[in-house]
């Protein structure tokens, strides 16, 4: 994966999230009566969320990947304490954290912040602050050995659950499959077998309890989606049928469905995104994000690329080389 390619998945996950949180925690139906559709980035006066911040400002689904990064980038192994330092770095550092962070997060977070051991610092996160992060780790990853200590070190202190892991890990291998240049069922395949590792992270029965699977809803989804013949009929069936709640399956398969869906055509999983409703921003960075490494590369308007990077001060061109050296280095 050379830096330009690396470059795209960045500017996707960043307009994705800041195109799709305009309509975050909306209703299908608060949007469909506002909008016909959504084509590009909303004034704040004109969402349905986040009115109080910037046009074109990204949320936390960014910040965090982007200072996992970087610190990442640094470190000669990702682990744990890697992790939550770069985790509380982003919330000391970030100008207004409490605005979008999660409810999992902030708690896990501020536990690390007051001593608590990292392994029971995210034992309560089962939402979508972990698969949303995800990025970082499989930009950082060499194989597959590799992704799964990345996923299970970038999870850990937030969320460490096997229903948080479960979905993480299938996000994560299915992304891993498109480095491979294999087929959609190949791709598939793929993610039902991540979804079985991360299931299996923890020994603790309790910890699935009252849980739904991401590998389960696989096949249903792969049933339904043939005899869907409109945009809105998949956004649709996704938000009231599976829902698109902060759940870490809800948002894994909804994000699933967007590039099955559309494949190659990152901008309209992003404007879909915005038009589904429930935890919108989330799902549009990372479905953007495997539309563009399944296309190697994206269809995002150029305007639309640049005013996200600028607004938010990204310098994704260094962050790119930094993580193609830092790959080059890991597989000598």
């Amino acid at each position: 994966m050379n830096p330009s390619i690396i470059k795209h998945i960045l500017e996707a996950l960043a307009v994705g999230d800041s195109f799709a949180k305009s309509t975050e925690f909306a209703s299908r139906e608060q949007i469909k009566s506002s909008f016909a559709s959504i084509d590009s980035l909303l004034l704040p006066s004109e969402s349905l969320a986040h009115k109080d911040m910037r046009y074109a400002q990204v949320t936390d689904d960014t910040e965090q990947n982007i200072f996992l990064l970087q610190d990442y980038c640094k470190s000669p192994c990702i682990s744990p304490e890697v992790a939550a330092k770069s985790l509380v770095r982003w919330y000391d550092e970030s100008a207004e954290p409490e605005k979008y962070i999660g409810p999992s997060s902030r708690i896990a977070i501020l536990s690390i912040k007051a001593g608590m051991d990292l392994c029971l610092t995210g034992t309560s996160g089962t939402s979508c602050g972990g698969i949303m992060r995800v990025p970082s780790a499989f930009l950082c990853s060499t194989d597959l050995y590799d992704l799964q200590n990345n996923i299970k070190s970038t999870l850990l202190p937030t969320h460490n659950t096997n229903a948080a892991m479960e979905a993480a890990m299938g996000y994560g291998y299915a992304l891993f499959a498109m480095t491979k240049d294999n087929t959609i069922d190949d791709i598939i395949q793929e993610a039902q077998r991540g979804c079985e590792i991360g299931r299996k992270t923890k020994n603790e029965e309790m910890d699935l309890a009252c849980l739904p699977s991401c590998q389960a809803r696989i096949p249903v989804l792969l049933h339904f989606l043939p005899q869907f013949h409109s945009d809105d009929e998949l956004l649709d069936f996704l938000f009231y049928v599976f829902g698109t709640t902060i759940s870490s399956c809800d948002v894994f398969i909804a994000a699933f469905a967007l590039f099955l869906w559309c494949k190659h055509d990152v901008y309209k999983a992003i404007c879909m995104s915005a038009m589904l409703g429930g935890d919108t921003d989330t799902i549009g960075c990372l479905a953007a994000v495997l539309c563009c490494c399944y296309a190697k590369g994206h269809n995002i308007p150029e305007q639309i690329v640049q005013t996200v990077i600028s607004t938010n001060h990204l310098l994704l061109d260094d962050l790119s080389n930094q993580i193609f050296q830092y790959k080059k280095i890991k597989e000598i």
